[in-house]
């Protein structure tokens, strides 16, 4: 599998060809980057 940016801009919004598997994978790294973010803050 090729990693590459699913994004379009820094607005973070979706690349019309996109696929749903990029989708989900992208969207826990995210999550995950946000929650260990978060602890550390908190």
């Amino acid at each position: 599998m090729k990693i590459r940016n699913p994004f379009k801009d820094y607005l973070l919004r979706w690349k019309d060809d996109a696929s749903t598997t990029e989708k989900i994978i992208w969207s826990m790294i995210s999550v995950f980057f946000g929650m260990t973010t978060a602890y550390f803050l908190f």
